[in-house]
């Protein structure tokens, strides 16, 4: 008898003697008894030569938000962005924070793929501070939604992307299309926005060409231009002093105490200003951006001028038995806009990012209307707000005060006052003076109300003459 045989015999299930009810308990104790013992013998046992079975993902710790590289040939890598992983639908991350700097600071774009991953509308939303975008796409991006991002790791907080393979291409699009005037590179593992400027000797010159223009050309010349011209020059010498900027500063004590349509759009961008003004040692490059764009604007207000204007005659020559007084204030306001195209619908505004106009996207329009940036007017819009109308009605205003010499002067009853303005048509007001003397100074609620009509200034040298209320 083996040691088995013995052990069994001597169990109560065996002994003749034992009841039937013990005979069932001792039965089911000992099934249970073999049942472990083939569950522990099922369960997988670890060797020394042999990895521990895989454990479940921990879904309780998801990075939700995923960094982004680009990588090129040369394994050199570029930061452009996060995607927020629980925004994903059918493959595609529709929340993404894209980042780049330039030399006028970081930048922060957000990327909205919901309307494209809904199938709503072929358009990308993308928003920069208080600014908003509308990039239109032509297909959906298969690329970026077959990439594999959402499917990634649930601890994965990062991941690369060949900057050559059509994802990569797929994201970049969406920034230069936006910011198309951005040559982007890498540096120090960061996206880059690299602006190009003219030099100092081709600004040089080209203020050279315009001054001699106006000088010879043209036989009345509007003083605001006038006056843009003078101060770009005025910046341009003193950013080639070697005086540890003590010229720039006072240049800027000078544009602080202007009138702000006394300025080219650059000199007036915040951003720039308070780069340039408020640092002790400000970059060349952000000076040359500065003059390269106030440059580029003086030269497309001067082909307007030479254009779009007409050097005319405004006379006044009412009956002095009908004229309360001797000078009067004439007013001046365009009926029309010649000036610019207008959209039939603003909602298609071409709108484009330029990091000189961040945050300032009526100075950008105005920018944009007198071709100062790059423009990709048939992909990145801007995005319908309230004051959209506002700002391109503000820019035609602009452009047109800027190349008119006055819209706004005091004349004597009797007297003409050469002019030179947009071709269109103008309603006048007519006011007249208080006081005993024509120089003394008045204010507005001193100025009466006189006369009230409609001009058409669209003939070859204009002469418009009125002689009666």
């Amino acid at each position: 008898m083996n040691q088995w045989t013995w052990l069994f015999k001597k169990f109560p299930y065996f002994n003749k003697a034992t009841s039937i009810k013990t005979r069932a308990v001792a039965g089911g104790i000992l099934g249970g008894i073999v049942i472990l013992g083939c569950q522990n013998l099922m369960r997988p046992q670890p060797t020394s030569g042999s990895a521990p079975a895989m454990a479940m993902e921990d879904k309780s710790h998801i990075v939700a938000s995923i960094k982004v590289f680009l990588q090129d040939a040369n394994q050199k890598e570029a930061y452009i962005g996060d995607f927020d992983r629980t925004t994903c639908v059918d493959g595609l991350p529709t929340v993404w924070v894209a980042s780049f700097a330039s030399v006028f600071g970081e930048h922060r774009f957000d990327l909205d793929y919901t309307a494209i991953a809904d199938h709503k509308a072929n358009t990308i939303n993308v928003k920069n501070g208080a600014e908003h975008f509308q990039i239109a796409t032509e297909a959906y991006p298969k690329a970026i939604a077959s990439q594999g991002l959402c499917d990634l790791p649930f601890r994965t907080d990062s991941t690369h992307l060949p900057a050559d393979s059509e994802a990569g291409k797929e994201l970049m699009s969406v920034l230069t299309n936006v910011a198309p005037d951005c040559r982007f590179e890498t540096v120090d593992g960061k996206l880059s926005c690299n602006i190009g400027h003219a030099s100092e000797q081709d600004v040089r010159g080209r203020l050279e060409v315009l001054t001699k223009n106006m000088s010879t050309k043209w036989n009345h010349q509007p003083y605001l231009l006038i006056r843009r011209l003078t101060l770009t020059k005025q910046l341009l010498e003193a950013s080639q002093l070697n005086d540890d900027f003590k010229a720039v500063h006072k240049f800027c004590r000078v544009i602080e105490a202007s009138l702000p349509n006394e300025l080219p759009l650059a000199f007036r961008s915040k951003v720039w200003q308070a780069k340039v003004c408020h640092s002790k040692n400000p970059e060349d490059k952000l000076l040359m951006v500065g003059l390269d764009q106030a440059v580029r604007e003086i030269e497309s207000l001067a082909h307007r001028i030479e254009d779009t204007s007409l050097v005319g005659t405004f006379t006044l020559a009412v009956p002095h038995d009908k004229s309360p007084v001797k000078e009067y204030w004439i007013t001046l306001q365009p009926l029309d806009l010649p000036v610019l195209v207008k959209a039939e619908n603003t909602i298609l505004t071409p709108c484009v990012w330029h990091p000189i106009f961040a945050d300032q996207m009526d100075k950008a329009l105005i920018a944009m209307d007198l071709g100062q940036l790059s423009s990709t007017s048939s992909k990145s819009f801007c995005s319908p707000v309230p004051d959209l109308a506002k700002a391109k009605k503000d820019s035609d205003n602009y452009i047109r005060a800027s190349i008119a010499s006055e819209m706004e002067f005091p004349i004597v009853n009797g007297q003409s006052k050469l002019l030179r303005l947009p071709t269109g048509d103008y309603k006048y007001n007519i006011t007249q003076l208080n006081g005993p003397f024509s120089e003394e100074m008045f204010t507005t609620e001193e100025i009466i109300p006189i006369s009230i009509g409609q001009v058409s200034w669209k003939t070859n040298r204009p002469h418009l003459i009125i002689k009666n209320w």
